[in-house]
């Protein structure tokens, strides 16, 4: 059987002009938005208006656009060498997306695609978003390859949870964990899809939990370790603390932020995080503002990735791979 692995991600723009693109599609994701398509398309474009130019300003600081493409591809080209099969990048929202990989799949008479969320805690705004859209475009082709998603999330896993510490450890340098506090940042969701059954949250605590844990094996002891979520957008609940509001109101003025619930590094990263949120910090005199960067290409991330596709073993057509955590993940190994 001829295998080929997609990375899963929700994209982000390759330059200003796609910027629109990306607030468009996602808005237009019936998992993002989950309401009725008129009101949907209402909704987008309130927002699309508010949040257009401001958008198109933080990525003006990155360069004019998003990293995640260029550092997507360090990545897919470490995995070609380590795993020996075509190897593509899958976007959400704004190119690469997964229709041109597909065709060359199709072609080539790869009979199933090994899918590979680059999101550790399951959601249906990521991970089931991502494995819909494979799935309707594979069906758009009139492509009918096993699709298997090799795992729903992976928080919990040791090789992950190791391969945070060392991102961790690497941006702390040589200065004294007991000293600061660590935040560990998720992008935040509406409270409303918490309810409605979503994981997520479950699951970052949950994430956060076995990190404390693996910090204090290893004697690496901060002066405190919390939960933050960040990214809130309008005025609905969403999950708390923010991120924002632990910075304005500094128990500790030396902090350490590791972006939790990303692999690769995006807008979120570098600059809601390193540029937007450290200007917080230097107006209110923090003594230390450190952000850790995401797993990117490091070779303990490769061989995560790795270790789920070598282990991977081929079911039948029918099998059904649910996620262990929740019953509405649609995770299954035949598409369609």
């Amino acid at each position: 059987m001829k295998q080929a692995l997609f990375l899963l991600n929700m994209g982000g723009p390759n330059n200003l002009d796609e910027v629109e693109l990306f607030l468009h599609n996602m808005f237009s994701d019936k998992n993002i938005l989950p309401t009725n398509p008129v009101l949907r398309a209402l909704i987008r474009r309130i927002i699309i208006s508010k949040r257009l130019d401001e958008a198109k300003e933080s990525y003006v600081h990155l360069g004019g656009k998003s990293p995640l493409s260029e550092l997507t591809q360090i990545l897919i080209d470490k995995l070609k060498d380590t795993l020996g099969i075509p190897v593509y990048a899958a976007m959400r929202y704004v190119p690469p997306f997964a229709t041109e990989a597909l065709v060359i799949c199709k072609e080539e008479g790869i009979d199933e695609l090994l899918l590979f969320p680059l999101y550790p805690q399951y959601s249906t705004t990521t991970t089931l978003s991502s494995y819909e859209d494979i799935v309707a475009r594979c069906k758009a082709l009139d492509y009918h390859p096993k699709i298997t998603m090799l795992t729903c999330q992976y928080y919990d896993d040791i090789d992950y949870l190791n391969a945070s510490i060392e991102q961790i450890v690497k941006a702390l340098g040589a200065n004294d964990p007991g000293e600061y506090d660590l935040l560990l940042s998720a992008h935040g969701l509406p409270v409303s899809i918490i309810k409605a059954g979503d994981p997520y949250q479950r699951q970052v605590e949950s994430n956060v939990s076995a990190i404390k844990t693996l910090l204090y094996a290893k004697g690496i002891m901060f002066k405190d370790v919390k939960l933050v979520y960040q990214s809130k957008v309008g005025s609905a609940a969403w999950l708390e603390p923010n991120l924002v509001d632990v910075l304005r109101n500094p128990v500790n003025r030396k902090v350490l932020i590791y972006p939790l619930a990303f692999t690769i590094d995006n807008s979120e990263t570098l600059f809601e995080l390193d540029i937007e949120h450290r200007e917080i910090a230097e107006k209110l005199k923090y003594e230390s503002y450190i952000v850790a960067e995401c797993m990117n290409d490091s070779d303990r991330f490769v061989d995560l990735i790795s270790k789920y596709v070598n282990h991977y073993t081929p079911k039948t057509k029918y099998d059904r791979a649910f996620c262990s955590d929740c019953s509405v993940c649609l995770c299954c190994a035949e598409a369609g």
